[in-house]
């Protein structure tokens, strides 16, 4: 792939990673970058089809990916994809909860079916997978949980308030399990991208001529991820990362 091919270092050989939302966008940059830095990854997805795009996406670089269809706002679906991986691994050393929806209303037009949906993908499925997967996590000896906010996660905005309520709720899950976890050796950080252009499957292959002025490729988003997951970032946790290049505080429609 144009201007990342073997840009990872193998850091994290010989860990295993579960990335939700992992068939598109920000998941899928994740995906990519935590196996070229050598993780086996288990790519998990409403869409099958979008995640074995990543699969075969990861395997024609060299790394190992598995892919699990899976319905992240399910108990019995999580609890599923864990003992999946651990049958296939033997161990989960990495969990990003980057799944998502989004829906643009204003709450006087917002149907409760909608704001159920967003808060049990976007906060509900987080508490759901860290359940699960915790016991392997702190097994692992240096368990990692990265849980992908927005920067609706610290900026309230019009139109967004099913989204904003689930992604200030996952800032506060971030912080307070970070605490909970710190004497289990175990890493909770949150990330808050601004916008970012998750339709394009190749970065942008040149430097930002102005970082803080552009939209941010999804690569851009899964560079910082890769590095709070990685030994680097050892002694942060409880950490709520902004990322937002070009994006406005204020965001209009």
């Amino acid at each position: 792939m144009t201007g990342t091919k073997g840009r990872g270092t193998q850091t994290l050989q010989g860990e295993t990673a579960i990335v939700t939302g992992g068939g598109r966008g920000i998941g899928r940059a994740i995906s990519l970058a935590l196996a070229r830095a050598g993780a086996v990854v288990v790519v998990a997805s409403r869409s099958a089809d979008e995640i074995e795009r990543t699969k075969t996406e990861i395997e024609a670089e060299g790394g190992k990916a598995l892919v699990i269809a899976t319905d992240v706002r399910s108990r019995a679906a999580v609890e599923e994809l864990v003992a999946r991986t651990r049958e296939a691994t033997g161990r989960i050393d990495i969990v990003v909860n980057n799944a998502g929806v989004f829906v643009w209303k204003a709450l006087s037009s917002l149907e409760e079916e909608e704001w159920d949906r967003v808060l049990d993908t976007n906060l509900k499925a987080s508490y759901l997978l860290v359940h699960a997967a915790l016991p392997s996590l702190v097994a692992s000896g240096r368990g990692r949980i990265l849980n992908v906010s927005s920067i609706h996660g610290t900026v309230g905005d019009a139109n967004v308030v099913a989204h904003c309520a689930a992604k200030f709720g996952l800032v506060g899950f971030t912080k307070a399990l970070a605490s909970e976890l710190r004497g289990f050796g175990v890493t909770v950080n949150a990330l808050c991208p601004g916008s970012t252009d998750n339709k394009s499957r190749e970065p942008s292959g040149r430097p930002h001529a102005a970082p803080l002025q552009e939209r941010l490729d999804a690569h851009d988003v899964a560079e910082a991820a890769l590095f709070l997951v990685s030994p680097a970032a050892a002694t942060i946790s409880g950490a709520v990362l902004d990322i937002w290049g070009g994006t406005r505080v204020s965001i209009t429609g």
